[in-house]
């Protein structure tokens, strides 16, 4: 365990007290179990590179039903330290014990408004009707509880987190051995969002640490994204989330919208792109390339089929609209927004629904512009 009492009854904090004052109280026979109130020893510290601990005599303490690894004892520092920075103005404690649900939450966060998080760091087997219990206890006691995994239960198959991924639709997976410590993010997709997600065009800048592959049970299919826990971000209500997360999540519900959608919609489209093509390339190319395919979306395929049908040639009109278009997308380039980039903006763009006629209206657009002098 992490937190003791010591003389006159004061909490201790292994690692927030100076080593030699936990040594001498220790030989002092002055630390003392918050459960049980026996006498606790000092153990571990950097000349054994363990985490800094306090521990009973093997069985004495009724509160105490296992050995507790490293893994353990070095994850409730590290989720406490961390917890700290996302609630400055929470009260964070370590093995709380707590009368409601009548067990020791590993970190433990109350609000000032009352609201109150407990976190536990599940690194041993649990059973599904044991975690069931102890979830349904929190819940009864008006406590939000958050479960983190340990980063060696990442691999396995365990019914406790799928009931964890069916009631908070994530799991976390934490590996506080590593410096900095290790996070893992894995929640359920449906095969349609799993193949959206294959046709998404992210470069390795945009989603470095994002992947489809992981357990998730009989919820679908899954996907994980690797990160470190000091880039997690956890809201008041308990819930964690990651920038790239928020942004896959985005981009997916811009899609199913832009799949379905009647025509191609300005505002849409500059938001599915807002993340990676710059307002400038929006507001200068996209917008304007827009309008002039809805004014006239069957002009290219038109100037097209001209040019090769002796029955059909070329209106002198669509002629002379081709190549203003053509020299003004030239003009551009000069400004700084080449044409291979413009042919690399519209693959970013997704090819469904009314969209895909875009896309290529803006491929044949560039190679006109690229061989017509």
């Amino acid at each position: 365990m992490l937190v003791a009492y010591g003389p006159d009854g004061q909490l201790v904090v292994a690692d927030e007290r100076a080593l030699s004052q936990l040594q001498e109280w220790s030989q002092q026979r002055q630390l003392f179990c918050p459960n049980c109130r026996a006498v606790l020893h000092l153990r571990g510290g950097p000349a054994r590179r363990t985490q800094l601990h306090f521990a009973h005599r093997k069985g004495e303490c009724p509160w105490s039903t296992e050995e507790e690894s490293e893994r353990h004892m070095r994850g409730k520092a590290i989720l406490a330290a961390w917890l700290s920075q996302q609630f400055p103005a929470a009260r964070v404690t370590l093995e709380e014990r707590l009368p409601e649900p009548n067990r020791i939450a590993d970190v433990f966060v109350k609000h000032p408004d009352g609201r109150q998080l407990a976190v536990e760091f599940q690194c041993a087997p649990l059973e599904l009707d044991e975690w069931q219990r102890r979830h349904q206890a929190y819940q009864q006691a008006g406590i939000t509880d958050l479960w983190i995994i340990g980063s060696n239960r990442r691999d396995k198959q365990e019914a406790f987190q799928e009931a964890i991924l069916e009631s908070s639709g994530l799991l976390v997976f934490l590996d506080p051995l590593l410096t900095p410590a290790r996070a893992w993010l894995r929640w359920p997709l449906s095969a349609q969002a799993l193949q959206a997600w294959q046709e998404e065009r992210f470069s390795p800048a945009q989603a470095p640490n994002l992947s489809a592959g992981g357990w998730v049970g009989r919820l679908g299919y899954g996907m994980t994204l690797s990160t470190t826990l000091s880039e997690l971000h956890l809201n008041e209500q308990g819930e964690i989330n990651h920038p790239q997360r928020a942004e896959h999540e985005r981009r997916l519900r811009l899609r199913h919208l832009m799949t379905f959608a009647d025509s191609v919609d300005e505002n849409l489209l500059a938001a599915y792109l807002y993340n990676t093509v710059s307002a400038e390339m929006i507001q200068r190319v996209l917008r304007p390339l827009l309008r002039a395919y809805r004014s006239d979306p069957d002009l290219l395929r038109r100037y097209n089929y001209g040019r090769g049908s002796p029955e059909q040639p070329v209106r002198e009109e669509d002629r002379q609209r081709v190549a203003r278009a053509c020299s003004w997308l030239r003009q551009l380039a000069r400004q700084g927004f080449p044409l291979a980039r413009l042919r690399a903006v519209a693959q970013e763009i997704p090819f469904v629904g009314p969209y895909a006629a875009f896309v290529r209206y803006i491929e044949m657009l560039v190679t006109l512009a690229q061989t017509h002098r």
